[in-house]
């Protein structure tokens, strides 16, 4: 159904703020501290403050770590154990549980804080940074074991029976030992000429994740090797009796309370903050850290805050941006998403916060066939105890609230006509569960949620919300969002350098909805243009489009746009007599294919080795700058191979419908009329596509 043309756009649409609330690494610019949205009028640094950040910083900014051998790196203490002849079981023990305690908290960390708190947005840069350098302290202190394992074995092997004993003098070693060791050593780190060489690479991180604790300069982790060791080092040289289980405790305990204070939230109950509670001094809140991140020259000590009331250097801290946070349960609009496949599981921030930008990764260690069972069969055991999984929340133009929610469907419930009502018929148990608890009204559909087969383009969707005796009511609104989609692909097409001169296409997908509307609006707007569709069956008549059963006969056009995912297998086939060939026209075989556009999703990368001239781009992907427009906030754009600051222009359609309250549904074919209309809304709210680096 076309949109109506008469709609004026809400007050929220038409003036867009300008201004950044995104926080930088700090190597950006000492800028990056100043806009930090955690801070308030009394607790931001002045520019005298932090005028010396840069300086100390930019010497790391550029670090960059080789993850490569890092699997090797591990498995290291193994061989060398072997060799020297001593235990391997307690190394890896507490190497092992240190790993797990840190992936479990920050999972924790995103699924209770993170995940809704749109103002508090990590940079991707900072992301890449920390999960390729996390892990490095904790490998580090494997292979510092082996020399004491060797030197002293009674302090990883003595009696059982000494564990208890063993576990209060650890205690006491740390509060009399490590804490002063730690706020000295500190105190030393934040000289410059240190801070340059060293530290200043975890300050890189203002906003901070649990993980940020363990992110440290290599040379900086043999500095905390010596800070740290005195917890059980010294207690072992006196009595000369320690066990390895209370060292792989205090570590793992340390990395939890180290995690704790590096999390990015407030937590003031009075025995923490009351001036007449002693725990004020002896147990530190993640907001006494995070003012340490803040001011830079404040806040040094390691758990325990009387080290910088003694010496003159504590300084209270109030993180607010949770205070601005809209109402918990407003929420105005929903995208209905579902499971992709294993790849999909493993690149959720809910499973690695680190994974959430960038390409989508295939699973290549299991055929698709394996994979998807194990994931349906993750599916079955998911909808038994939940109808539906509830993912980030966002803001849209400082007045709206969107979230993402998947229903428990994986790749099987819809390659097996069978299930198809299945699927639909939780998508609209979704909508109704979603507009009880939150009176949502809006709704979009993510990709195979809308497939023809399975509800004829979302149709089917609307159709049973009509019928529903509690929806048909309530005024509910069911969004494909492809109207945006086939906007997004034709003006990439119309954008490419030379496009003006091409004089036929390729097109595999044309038959969808989203290709049709495209070729249409291509032959009306330059009727010398040729298309050759890869299809079987004839929809589009007209006497420009022809059609083709030879996948090989891409080679044949310049410019080839992939709208339907085909078997790689398949575009193996047909380009292997090929593979080799030359483009120049003086050869024997010339082919003419520079350029594949593919706007599929997920985006898989063709093997085109063989074929140095043709170039393989994902398109149809928005890019909305946080420096430029202020119309989305928070994790609108994690997964299936988004960078950040990226968004689906059928989610972005959707959103746009929101803002503009569009009162009709989009489902079934596009209005090729509304394309344009579209796009020009998208423009205003600061959207445009992904620039193609060619």
């Amino acid at each position: 159904m076309c949109m109506p043309t008469s709609k004026k756009p809400s007050e929220a649409a038409a003036k867009l703020a300008t201004l950044s609330n995104s926080v930088g690494d700090a190597s950006s610019s000492t800028a990056a501290v100043l806009a930090n949205n955690a801070y308030n009028d009394n607790t931001r640094p002045s520019k005298d403050e932090t005028k010396h950040i840069k300086a100390v910083t930019s010497t790391h900014s550029d670090h960059e770590r080789n993850t490569n051998y890092d699997l090797y790196w591990f498995l290291g203490p193994a061989l060398i154990c072997s060799l020297l002849g001593t235990p391997i079981y307690a190394i890896y023990a507490i190497g092992i549980a240190r790993i797990i305690s840190t992936r479990l908290t920050l999972t924790l960390h995103y699924l209770f804080f993170d995940k809704d708190n749109y103002l508090n947005k990590l940079p991707q840069t900072q992301l890449k940074r920390e999960g390729d350098d996390y892990l490095v302290g904790t490998l580090v202190h494997m292979y510092a074991q082996i020399p004491l394992q060797v030197i002293f074995p009674a302090m990883f092997f003595s009696d059982p029976s000494v564990i208890g004993v063993s576990a209060y003098r650890a205690f006491w070693a740390h509060v009399l030992l490590v804490e002063p060791l730690y706020y000295a050593a500190h105190r030393w780190l934040h000289i410059p000429e240190n801070m340059k060489s060293m530290h200043g690479f975890h300050h890189l991180s203002i906003s901070t994740l649990p993980s940020t604790s363990l992110v440290q300069n290599f040379h900086e982790h043999f500095v905390y090797i010596a800070v740290f060791g005195p917890a059980f080092a010294a207690p072992f040289l006196l009595f000369w009796e320690m066990h390895w289980t209370i060292i792989g405790a205090y570590l793992v305990l340390f990395d939890l309370i180290n995690a704790y204070g590096h999390m990015n939230i407030k937590y003031r109950h009075p025995i923490f903050t009351s001036k007449y509670s002693p725990f004020q001094y002896l147990f530190y809140t993640p907001e006494f850290h995070l003012g340490h991140h803040a001011f830079f020259r404040a806040n040094y000590a390691l758990f325990m805050p009387i080290w910088d009331h003694m010496f003159g250097t504590w300084r209270a801290y109030k993180k607010t941006d949770t205070d601005r946070l809209l109402p918990a349960k407003q929420q105005d609009f929903v995208f209905i998403g579902h499971n992709a496949g294993l790849a999909h599981f493993i690149t959720c921030p809910e499973w690695d916060i680190y994974a959430a930008y960038g390409p989508f990764r295939t699973f290549k260690y299991l055929p698709y066939s394996v994979e998807f069972l194990f994931c349906n069969m993750v599916g079955a055991f998911c909808r038994l105890v939940m109808s539906a999984y509830t993912c980030s929340r966002y803001m849209i133009n400082d007045k709206l609230i969107g979230r993402v929610i998947c229903i428990c469907r994986t790749p099987i419930d819809y390659i097996n006509p069978k299930r198809y009502h299945l699927v639909n018929k939780d998508i609209v148990k979704l909508i109704k569960s979603q507009n009880k608890a939150h009176g949502t009204r809006c709704f979009g559909l993510g990709n195979l949620n809308k497939m023809k087969q399975v509800n004829d383009g979302g149709q089917l969707i609307s159709d049973m919300v009509k019928a529903d005796p509690y929806l048909k009511d309530k005024g509910i609104r069911v969004w494909t969002g492809d109207t945006m989609t086939a906007a997004s692909v034709y003006h990439q097409l119309e954008d490419l350098p030379g496009f003006d001169k091409v004089d036929s296409i390729f097109f595999v997908g044309a038959n969808g909805k989203i290709g049709n509307a495209v070729c249409k609006q291509l032959l009306i707007d330059r009727p010398d243009l040729k298309i050759k569709i890869y299809s079987l069956s004839h929809t589009l008549d007209h006497p420009n489009v022809t059609y083709t059963s030879d996948l090989a006969d891409l080679l044949n056009h310049k410019v080839v746009v992939l709208g339907k995912q085909l078997a790689l297998r398949k575009y193996a086939k047909a380009l292997a007599p090929f593979r080799g060939a030359s483009s120049k026209k003086s050869e024997l075989t010339p082919y003419k294919c520079r350029l594949i556009l593919d706007y599929t999703v997920p985006y898989t990368p063709i093997d085109l080795s063989g074929f140095k001239n043709i170039e393989h781009h994902q398109i149809a992907v928005l890019e909305t700058s946080p420096d430029a427009s202020n119309f989305l906030k928070g994790h609108f754009d994690i997964g299936f191979g988004l960078e950040q600051h990226q968004i689906y222009p059928c989610h972005a359609g959707c959103i746009i419908n929101t803002v503009y309250e569009r009162d009709t549904d989009e489902v079934g074919e596009i209005c090729v009329n509304d394309m344009m209309t579209m796009w020009k809304r998208g423009i205003k709210l600061g959207l445009r596509n992904k620039p193609l680096k060619l």
